[in-house]
C-alpha cells in the first residue's frame, strides 16, 4: 500500500521549502495554488486545487514520490465552491458531509497506490483548540475522519532561531516510528524519505 505523511506547519515554517533537494525526476508535485517555490530549482508542478483531478494524477504518477502543497487548499476551495456562486449546495450541513467524503477518498487512494510510492500532505495548522491540529473546516474532519490518526509519520515544522527544523516525536501531532527518527531533523524532505525508505525497505528513489 502507499503511505500518506503529513507535513504540518504555520506559513513560514518551511512546508514547501523543504522540497529544495529533490531531483526534478524523482518527485511529482500538485501546487494547489500555483504559487512559485521559495527557492530556485527545476522542480516542475501541476497546477490544479481540484480535488478530484489530484485524485486522478495520484492514481496515475509516476513518480514514487508526490507532494500536495499544500493541501488544505483543496479543502477550502470545496468549502468556499459549495458554499457560494454557481455550485451553491442548498443544505449548509451537505457541504461539511461532501469535504469530508473527498478528503476520506483520497487518502484511501493514497493507501491503494503501491507500496513503494509516499505522498507529502502539507497543511497549515490549528492552534485555536488548545492544541496542534491540522487547519481544516468544520468538525467533520477533525472529529469523524481525524487525519492524523490516518497516517503513521506525521511531521511539524519550525523555525528555531535561523535554523528550519521538523518535529518528529515530542510534540504531538508529531509522530514517527520508534527508531525512523531523532526527534528533530533538518528540514529536507529528500532526506526524510530516504530515511524512511531506508526504514521500511523500500527502494530508494533514483535506483533501478
Amino acid at each position: 500500500m502507499g503511505v500518506p505523511v503529513l507535513i504540518l506547519g504555520e506559513s513560514g515554517t518551511g512546508k514547501s521549502y523543504s522540497l529544495r533537494n529533490f531531483d526534478a525526476s524523482e518527485i511529482g508535485i500538485v501546487n494547489v495554488l500555483g504559487k512559485p517555490m521559495p527557492f530556485k530549482s527545476g522542480l516542475k508542478s501541476i497546477n490544479t486545487r481540484d480535488i478530484q483531478r489530484v485524485r486522478n494524477i495520484i492514481k496515475k504518477a509516476s513518480s514514487r514520490a508526490i507532494v500536495i502543497d499544500d493541501f488544505g487548499y483543496l479543502i477550502t476551495d470545496m468549502y468556499m465552491r459549495y458554499s457560494f456562486g454557481e455550485e451553491r449546495m442548498r443544505d449548509q450541513f451537505d457541504v461539511y458531509k461532501l469535504i469530508g467524503h473527498e478528503v476520506y477518498g483520497l487518502m484511501n487512494d493514497i493507501y491503494a497506490l503501491p507500496e513503494d510510492k509516499i505522498v507529502y500532505l502539507t497543511m497549515h495548522t490549528d492552534t485555536t483548540v488548545g492544541t496542534i491540529q491540522p487547519l481544516t473546516i468544520g468538525k467533520l474532519l477533525n472529529e469523524k475522519v481525524k487525519l492524523v490518526g490516518m497516517v503513521t509519520v506525521c511531521l511539524l515544522a519550525r523555525v528555531q532561531g535561523s535554523s528550519y527544523e521538523f518535529v518528529t516525536n515530542g510534540l504531538p501531532p508529531a509522530k514517527t516510528p520508534p527508531g525512523m527518527f531523532p526527534e528533530t531533523v533538518p528540514n529536507d524532505l529528500a532526506m526524510v524519505d530516504s530515511t524512511m525508505r531506508e526504514f521500511w525497505g523500500m527502494k530508494q528513489l533514483g535506483g533501478e
